[in-house]
């Protein structure tokens, strides 16, 4: 997360780092420093429009074979991060004639055994290593941001602040997994390559001078960074030079930086995760292209399926047998794989960029803060951009491919695992049928979910339904994700035919009265036409413009003879026994609970979003390793809360988002909680709870209490009632002998609210830690804090619009 700082009056430092060793300082340049432009030279991808077929998900199984013991060396995978250019045209697909085509230069993972180099969708990881460890070694291609200076590296003096909120750095980069209890790794929040060893990695007889390394072109980027657990507070330095390449220097030495991550895993419940980009100032800029599916096999389980699942009681027994012989049919690893990305290139109808479409093109896009793979940068200090997109709408993607075609046999279950990277809308998924007038009706399908956020719901499945208004009574069978959510379901069509999966369709939509932003906005929805926003591409279909997004295509072919038609399943089939894992078996969970609060608010005077009136890193959340926490989260209708290295149980939940559909429900685990129904149930002002005026009270309508285990990273395979590594024949994955610190992180997973300081870190400390302060336990607050004073004395008070002001702009 460190990295340099921009030419401008620092800020007030808020945190002393830990003592850095005294290196030579070479004087850096504070002027531009100019590249030739990546596109011409970057892989360029023609997207697929409307192909026929979805494009399959290629895997890199990660193995660590049933008896062996744990090796210490990992299997892992070579993943690099490099530019490519996305160029996408509708053509006669969008009618009327209109330009509807967008190409620019985008970070893209790649790996050698991950598909061909024309493809954007990276390799799904399937993780045979459970009860062992996998490793990721990621290099960084990217070009080396020159455009920017900087005059002393993260904690070199007073002077120097540990971190920059906003984004920066755009084309630095490393890792972070959702879907795994982890460790954490990072023992402090100074992790330049390995705790206190700034300089461990570099190339024998190298320059390890920390200022030239974060800001000069003219230092080699080469550096091997060994990095334990999922730590997002290290990072890799772009690359500055290369064979071949339009970034080479004479006498510097080739290569990005790369990072080599060791995972050690304890038994983790099968279950579908992701991996994307987390370096602090970067995130929300290189996450829509870079992310892929991270799989957890149900396969490496002793006994399979049925010691994950039995009857919930004697009388489903039978139905509970069909279930798992339709699941072992389509295992978790080898079924279906729905990856959405969505890319922000929204304009206003003056030509301006859309507010949260500026961070996924950098912080000021007529200035030298911004991507090198998006702008050139002119010696006199301006901008020119290098995309382009005549329609100013956005895109979204499934597997790298616009509107591809899923095939379904009539009356057939077919699973999928559906994984939303969409970093700013949501999405409220139906099937539909387009009418030749462009109307849509719901087809005859239906959804039945089995797990979110990698873990199986504790009784499956969940015949999905949602009936927003009890005046009629109309159901739906519809499935709603936010930022970062998956979702493991059994999909059945009923009737031959030709339909749509559709974002927009369905019974849910965005209350325009209280969303003022794109980040509460539904994916797909129909902007107010005062707004000036246009549709996104993907309503239009078939030569039409329709009322909701076209995601994908769905062929539904018939049975024929043969196989017979799968009756429904009546809900709750099964009991999920997650008991046999340690950190899912919250009545064995550690008592008395801690409890804390966290209220995400609006920021005033900059950023769009602060937890309890903090940004990053002015405060720490304090957790005691061995303890369970249960956390009050508030306002999360409009910021989705997400916490890093484990996933969470909803203990309560808001009347708004059970009342009027069963896509969550108490007792339910996630580790990205976003409840836009809720946009409909609260009496918020425009700019959220409290309204984000200062001094005035939080509201509090959405309020949901999760509970977690706080794990003892000491503690070999964090073994408990059953020892499924154990009976899998496996020894112990490597950990301490000994607790030591962690720290990870929890934020916003609106990205760009991430990168703004809607994050803070979480200090795991050990027992009998006498550092921590007292209480260390947060509270949520009653009211933001009070106006500052004007000259005279005189509180200044904010209007509204505050909310959406950045950068110069009224948004």
């Amino acid at each position: 997360m460190p990295r340099h700082q921009q030419s401008m009056p620092p800020p007030r430092r808020r945190q002393q780092p830990q003592p850095l060793p005294q290196l030579l300082l070479l004087a850096v340049a504070a002027a531009a420093l100019l590249l030739p432009g990546p596109s011409a030279h970057a892989v360029s991808i023609v997207v697929p429009i409307q192909p026929p077929r979805l494009p399959s998900v290629p895997r890199v199984r990660l193995r660590s074979p049933p008896g062996s013991p744990a090796s210490p060396v990992p299997s892992t995978v070579d993943i690099s991060v490099e530019p490519v250019e996305l160029r996408l045209s509708l053509g006669a697909a969008a009618g009327a004639g209109t330009n509807i085509s967008l190409s620019f230069t985008t970070p893209r993972y790649r790996s050698s055994g991950g598909g061909p180099p024309n493809q954007l969708q990276p390799p799904a990881l399937v993780l045979d290593a459970v009860c062992d460890s996998f490793g990721v070694r990621l290099t960084n291609n990217l070009p080396f941001q020159g455009v920017s200076t900087c005059p002393f590296y993260p904690g070199q003096n007073e002077n120097a602040p540990l971190f920059e909120n906003g984004p920066h750095d755009l084309e630095w980069t490393n890792l972070h997994t959702h879907g795994l209890k982890v460790d954490p790794g990072a023992v402090s929040l100074i992790n330049i390559c390995q705790p206190g060893q700034p300089t461990a990695g570099f190339p024998a007889g190298s320059n390890t001078d920390l200022t030239a390394y974060y800001c000069s072109g003219n230092t080699s980027s080469a550096q091997l960074c060994q990095v334990f657990g999922d730590n997002v507070l290290a990072g890799g330095r772009p690359l500055v030079s290369a064979p071949v390449t339009p970034y080479a220097k004479p006498g510097v030495a080739p290569g990005g930086a790369t990072l080599s991550y060791t995972y050690p895993l304890g038994a983790v419940v099968p279950g579908m995760g992701w991996y994307h980009p987390h370096t602090h100032g970067s995130v929300g800029i290189q996450t829509p292209t870079a992310a892929g599916p991270l799989l957890v096999p149900e396969s490496w389980l002793p006994g399979g399926l049925s010691r994950l699942y039995e009857p919930s009681d004697p009388a489903s027994a039978g139905e509970c047998s069909r279930l798992l012989s339709v699941l072992s049919s389509q295992p978790l690893e080898t079924s279906t794989i729905l990856q959405i990305n969505a890319l922000w290139f929204r304009k206003r109808a003056d030509g301006s960029f859309d507010d949260d479409s500026i961070p996924f093109l950098g912080a000021a896009p007529g200035g030298t803060k911004v991507s090198p793979l998006l702008y050139d940068v002119l010696p006199d200090g301006t901008a020119v951009p290098k995309f382009s997109n005549p329609a100013g709408r956005d895109w979204a993607l499934v597997n790298g491919a616009f509107q591809p075609t899923i095939s379904l046999v009539e009356r057939i279950y077919s699973r999928w695992e559906i994984l939303s990277t969409i970093t700013m809308k949501w999405l409220d998924l139906t099937i539909q049928q387009v009418l030749p007038s462009g109307a849509l009706q719901p087809a005859d399908c239906s959804l039945w979910l089995l797990g979110r956020d990698g873990v199986p719901l504790p009784r499956v499945p969940r015949r999905l339904q949602s009936v927003p208004d009890a005046s009629t009574g109309a159901q739906f069978s519809d499935l709603i994700l936010g930022p970062a959510n998956r979702a493991d379901v059994l999909v059945k069509c009923n009737t031959p035919g030709t339909y749509v999966l559709a974002s927009g369709a369905g019974p849910f939509h965005t209350n325009y009265t209280v969303c003022k932003a794109t980040h509460c906005e539904l994916f797909g929805d129909v902007p107010p036409a005062a707004s000036g926003l246009p549709r996104s591409a993907n309503n239009l279909y078939g030569g039409l413009e329709l009322s909701a997004a076209v995601l994908a295509v769905v062929q539904v072919n018939s049975r024929g003879a043969n196989p017979r038609a799968q009756p429904d399943f009546t809900d709750g089939v099964c009991r999920s026994r997650l008991e046999l894992f340690p950190y899912l078996d919250y009545l064995r969970f550690p008592t008395p609970a801690v409890q804390q609060c966290f209220s995400f608010m609006n920021q005033q005077g900059g950023g769009f979003c602060s937890i309890n009136s903090q940004l990053f890193p002015t405060a720490t959340a304090y957790v005691e390793q061995g303890t369970q926490q249960v956390w009050q989260l508030r306002d999360i209708t409009f910021h989705p809360f997400h916490l890093h290295e484990t996933p969470v149980r909803l203990v309560s939940l808001p009347t708004c988002a059970t009342s009027v559909t069963n896509n969550w429900a108490e007792g339910d685990w996630m580790d990205s909680i976003n409840l836009p129904v809720c946009q409909n149930g609260c009496n918020w002002l425009d700019a959220g709870s409290g309204g984000g005026l200062c001094g005035s009270p939080v509201e509090i309508c959405d309020e949901v209490t999760v509970q977690w285990l706080a794990s003892m990273f000491n503690m070999p395979s964090m073994r408990g009632a059953s020892d499924l590594c154990g009976g899998r024949g496996a020894a112990a994955a490597l950990t301490p002998a000994t607790c030591q610190q962690r720290y990870s992180v929890f934020h916003c997973h609106i990205l760009p609210h991430e990168d703004e300081g809607c994050i803070w870190p979480v200090k795991w400390f050990c027992p009998g830690d006498t550092s921590v302060p007292q209480p260390s336990e947060a509270q949520c607050p009653s009211a933001y804090p009070p106006c500052p004073a004007a000259a005279g004395g005189a509180a200044v008070v904010p209007d509204k619009t505050v909310r959406r002001r950045r950068l110069g702009r009224r948004l």
